[in-house]
């Protein structure tokens, strides 16, 4: 024998959905912000792509070895 099933839907208020769905809101927002700040700073790294690289503090480095 092979049931039929209805599905019934309601609203239900939650006590708490206004902070909850604040609270979400909030978390959008804060990696929205994050995401636009990784932006900048990935930015800032491509602006220097093409910079000289330094050798270190002594320019003229030797070919001897450290011992």
């Amino acid at each position: 024998m092979k049931r039929q099933w209805k599905i019934h839907r309601k609203v239900q208020e939650c006590p708490d959905g206004q902070s909850r769905w604040d609270r979400a809101y909030l978390l959008v927002l804060e990696i929205a912000r994050s995401a636009t700040l990784d932006q900048t700073q990935t930015d800032l790294e491509v602006q220097h792509g093409s910079s000289d690289l330094c050798e270190g503090i002594d320019p003229t480095s030797g070919t001897s070895s450290n011992d």
